[in-house]
């Protein structure tokens, strides 16, 4: 990963930090709480435990994304998500292609990847996908007292890169923030990781900068 200090990036791991008046500690419990609830979900569907965990959270300039984690060519897997109403929101789950295989692989409760078809892979990463961002996003919407309900899930696979510079031309008159939620997840001692990167609205980001800041008062 790219310096943080270079990029302008703030970073927290537990400790309340601020940048632009967004409280990343407040944050990084909120995903704590949604991780926690999309675990027990999918400890629930797949009949045994799995844990999710939150290690960081990251608030990144969106056109600084590609030097921050320097994965220029490597394939992934990515699902995107968006909140059309007034606190609006697009959502980009990433994973690495391996990763990805890994978590479809869990999924479906195969031991293998190559018992793996693309039909499989995609059904399992969409319901991974709607499992753990529903979860984030429940937990941010009771934290900010407004409804946030997603979209369909999208899927593509392409370099890092590509998808990242597709989808931020889309997000360049949208937000000025990249939200970022390290994630990781445990099962049978395998764990796979991915990036929940959240890019909120101009409405949604005051709203979370208000009632973060009425928290903090508390």
């Amino acid at each position: 990963m790219s310096s943080q200090t270079d990029l302008k990036a703030t970073t927290t791991t537990g400790q309340i930090t601020e940048n632009d008046d967004i409280n990343l500690g407040i944050l990084l419990e909120l995903g704590s709480i949604g991780a926690g609830h999309a675990a027990t979900s999918l400890s629930d569907v797949l009949q045994e435990p799995i844990s999710i965990e939150v290690p960081k959270i990251h608030n990144v300039k969106p056109y600084l994304i590609p030097q921050f984690y320097n994965l220029h060519d490597i394939k992934t897997t990515a699902i995107l998500l968006q909140l059309n109403d007034k606190y609006g929101c697009d959502i980009l789950l990433t994973f690495e292609y391996t990763e990805a295989r890994k978590i479809a692989a869990m999924m479906n409760m195969v031991s293998s990847i190559d018992e793996l078809d693309q039909t499989m892979e995609t059904s399992a990463l969409q319901e991974l996908a709607n499992i753990l961002i529903g979860s984030f996003l429940t937990s941010i919407s009771d934290f900010a007292g407004v409804g946030l309900m997603p979209t369909t899930p999208q899927t593509v696979t392409d370099t890092f890169d590509a998808i990242i510079d597709n989808f931020l031309i889309k997000q360049s008159m949208v937000s000025d923030n990249a939200l970022i939620f390290e994630t990781r997840f445990k099962r049978n001692g395998e764990d796979a990781k991915s990036i929940l990167m959240l890019f909120p609205t101009q409405e949604l980001k005051d709203l979370l900068v208000e009632k973060s800041k009425a928290m903090a008062q508390v």
